[in-house]
């Protein structure tokens, strides 16, 4: 009986020895499933982890690129802009600086252009008042012959201005300084210049 026992004993321990062998043997199985099917996920979202920091890291430059393509033709306007502005800049300093019996004629010219009924007072610069008492008896005699009171009379006071002149009435006021016409002609014709500067 001691031994039927023993033996009892023995089988239950072998079968508990195999039945334990065989969990650790599944619960090992497992655990190495569980790691593949961890590391296969972990990968999976690095890989999407990645392929998101690309794309945003893509779109990021994507965007400071299109920035700063938008801030060099922003540059290169203004910079134009520039160019086209003092290239009337340049034009006013030349025709201030006409020789005399040029300017005399243009202003001539542009004041019987913008008289309206040849009683109106003419204020200049300081600089160009001795031009200005000639261009005024020749346009007051040049009134006179068509029939029109050619009575312009030169502002003792200096006007502001580079060249040209203010035409001051009682009722209205016109400014055909220089510096009014070359920005008028600017605005008037920016694009045609620009296309002549930069085609």
């Amino acid at each position: 009986m001691a031994q039927a026992l023993t033996e009892l004993t023995n089988r239950i321990m072998e079968a508990a020895r195999q039945e334990a062998a065989e969990i650790k043997a599944r619960s090992q199985e497992e655990a190495q499933r569980l790691a593949e099917e961890h590391r296969r996920t972990t990968a999976e979202k690095a890989d999407t982890i990645r392929t998101e920091c690309r794309r945003q890291g893509q779109e990021e430059a994507d965007r400071l690129i299109r920035e700063a393509e938008m801030e060099a033709k922003l540059r290169l306007l203004q910079t134009k802009q520039e160019l086209i502005h003092n290239t009337f800049e340049q034009a006013l300093t030349m025709l201030a600086n006409l020789p005399v019996e040029e300017k005399s004629r243009l202003y001539q010219d542009l004041l019987l252009a913008t008289v309206v009924d040849g009683e109106e007072i003419i204020a200049v610069s300081d600089g160009e008042k001795g031009i200005w008492t000639t261009v005024l008896a020749r346009v007051n005699q040049e009134l006179a012959r068509k029939g029109r009171p050619g009575n312009l009379k030169l502002r003792t006071e200096p006007a502001p201005i580079q060249g040209g002149f203010l035409l001051l009435s009682s009722t209205y006021e016109v400014n055909a300084s220089l510096e009014s016409i070359l920005s008028d002609l600017e605005e008037r014709y920016f694009p045609e210049v620009a296309g002549i500067l930069f085609s």
